[in-house]
């Protein structure tokens, strides 16, 4: 009967204990990229083959912890567009921090609601903690100089932009340049698309493309993106990154090599490749 209620989903089953399965991977890491701190979830790359939707749900377990635990420190949080970030926020448990003020990133996208847009992060977070949130109305890329100019100076952007890069903390997912996120190719053109692939880049955070130094790659992509720049991050004290899977090894290691995020959520797949390259 237990077997079949949980199957059903009527009794979840959680194991509460100090052992961190991955201790020792995590303290590998944190050694040699010089971080704050990092958690290890299971791999998920029986779930993050190529073609394959992303289930975050092993690594948004993880996720949440390390949320919770900055979460809780902080003041003023920048949250940006991801899917591990997402599914680590869906299972946030509820605290209060009625103090903390939650910003989105960068702008988002027209469409159907799918949990991982930065607005829909900012009132997920905001539901959990009691905090309040801010909105950023515009989208993630602009379409040309012209209107990236009335964004930021017309809708009210750049003031909401500019009390974000006040933030002690960055909670933000890491994409493969490889495998350029379907929310990027709704709101980018051709042009766009072949100029990321004949870059140095390998990954991104929330559309701010970069090379494997964590320097920005794609230069005219980057002029129209409504959000942080890449340098306003790194002057964010708490920098979290939430990313897993073999493909995103390349890109996660950009960022911590280069200092971008200097606290690290990830599965065990990602983090044994991290320690098998040499520096």
């Amino acid at each position: 009967m237990l077997a079949e209620a949980k199957h059903l989903g009527i009794v979840k089953i959680t194991v509460n204990s100090d052992e961190r399965p991955f201790f020792e991977v995590e303290r590998a890491i944190v050694s040699k990229f010089g971080l704050k701190g990092v958690w290890v979830s299971p791999p998920v790359d029986s779930v993050d083959a190529p073609g394959q939707a992303f289930d975050g749900k092993v690594l948004g377990v993880t996720g949440a912890e390390a949320m919770h635990l900055l979460l809780s420190r902080a003041r003023r949080v920048v949250i940006g567009l991801s899917a591990a970030v997402s599914a680590s926020a869906e299972q946030l448990p509820k605290f209060s921090a009625p103090e903390l003020e939650i910003f989105p990133l960068a702008g988002g996208r027209a469409g159907r609601a799918s949990g991982s847009n930065p607005q829909e992060l900012v009132a997920t977070v905001a539901t959990a903690t009691g905090g309040q949130g801010y909105q950023l109305p515009a989208p993630l890329i602009a379409a040309d100089s012209r209107v990236y100019g009335a964004l930021m100076d017309r809708a009210g952007c750049a003031d909401v932009l500019d009390e974000a890069a006040r933030a002690d903390l960055l909670i933000v997912g890491v994409g493969s340049a490889d495998q350029v996120a379907p929310v990027f190719r709704q709101q980018t053109s051709e042009p766009d698309l072949e100029e990321i692939a004949r870059s140095s880049a390998v990954g991104d955070i929330s559309a701010r493309f970069f090379d494997s130094s964590g320097e920005p790659a794609v230069e005219d992509l980057d002029s129209r993106v409504i959000g942080l720049s890449l340098a306003q991050m790194r002057r964010i004290s708490n920098r979290l990154a939430i990313a897993g899977g073999q493909a995103k090894v390349a890109a996660v290691r950009a960022v911590l090599v280069s200092g971008m995020v200097n606290y690290l959520v990830t599965d065990l797949s990602c983090a044994q490749a991290l320690l098998e390259e040499s520096d």
